[in-house]
């Protein structure tokens, strides 16, 4: 008997889930996104609930693919204006896939407001998509492999207690960072300018 496989390399399943223990820091103008995009031993919105098969392995997340090209996108468009930054850590607990991410500085008008609203607590919600693996026949809603291809940003609701909004000084302080940006890369031009006259 064969077991269910969700998802392809080119088309894969999306789970739209809400963050876990979200936490959105600050510091030196840039900022970072942390959670749990999936939590195991318990039932997703989907019903399915990610659960090691030891029968196989010991672990539910498989990042090997992700790993080689870790972007978070938003709304899982694959076209660089909807790339959102990096995810710069991964890796699974006994609780769940764990991430940490860098939100670009671009002033792209999609990035810029995505990187907006996550840090003013609006929007909560991640999506992973991969290509998941139900294995064990005794229990067919057990995820027991989901090999991850992507992160996004999605507009899904989490629990608005786990989340952690910029105050207005530190808002104040990504100003500048801007500010000082457009005048450096200002003078980089006039400089340029000049030496081609």
């Amino acid at each position: 008997m064969k077991y269910n496989i969700k998802g392809t390399k080119n088309t894969p399943e999306i789970k739209i889930l809400a963050i876990e223990d979200v936490k959105i820091t600050q510091s030196k103008g840039l900022v970072y996104l942390q959670g749990y995009a999936n939590t195991k031993n318990r039932a997703d919105r989907y019903g399915d609930i990610p659960t090691p098969y030891h029968a196989k392995r010991d672990y539910v997340y498989e990042l090997k693919e992700f790993r080689k090209n870790p972007v978070l996108l938003i709304d899982h468009v694959n076209r660089i204006d909807h790339l959102a930054g990096s995810v710069i850590e991964i890796k699974e607990d006994e609780k769940g896939l764990f991430f940490k991410a860098l939100f670009s500085t671009s002033s792209h008008p999609t990035v810029a407001h995505a990187r907006h609203i996550y840090r003013e607590g609006h929007a909560k919600g991640i999506s992973i998509a991969g290509r998941f693996h139900y294995e064990d026949y005794n229990n067919p809603q057990h995820l027991t492999l989901a090999e991850i291809f992507e992160i996004s940003l999605v507009a899904i609701p989490a629990d608005p207690e786990s989340l952690a909004t910029a105050s207005e000084e530190k808002q104040e302080e990504e100003k500048s960072c801007r500010l000082k940006y457009r005048e450096e890369l200002q003078k980089e031009i006039g400089d340029w300018i000049k030496s081609i006259k």
